[in-house]
C-alpha cells in the first residue's frame, strides 16, 4: 500500500482524508486482484484433482482386472488338477 506523504497538503484534514481514500481504494484493488488469483488457483486445483481422480480410477480398474485374471488362472489350474 502507498504510504502517506508528509507534504503540507496531507497535514490538513482534507489532504489526509484524500490520502486515506486513495489508500483504501488501493487496498480494495489489491483484494480484488487477490480474489482473482484465488479463483484461478481454485480452478487449476480442481483440474488437477480431476486428473488425479481419473488416474486413481484407472489404477483401481487395472488392479481389479489383474486380480480377476489371477483368480481365473487359479481356477483353471485347479480344474486341470481335478480332471487328472
Amino acid at each position: 500500500m502507498a504510504s502517506s506523504s508528509s507534504s503540507p497538503s496531507s497535514a490538513s484534514g482534507t489532504g489526509s482524508e484524500s490520502s486515506d481514500a486513495v489508500d483504501l481504494a488501493q487496498a480494495f484493488a489489491e483484494v480484488a486482484r487477490g480474489e482473482k488469483t484465488a479463483q484461478a488457483l481454485e480452478a487449476h486445483l480442481s483440474t488437477l484433482e480431476k486428473k488425479i481422480d481419473d488416474l486413481l480410477a484407472s489404477f483401481d480398474e487395472a488392479e481389479l482386472q489383474r486380480m480377476d485374471e489371477s483368480s481365473n488362472g487359479k481356477e483353471s489350474s485347479q480344474e486341470r488338477r481335478g480332471a487328472e
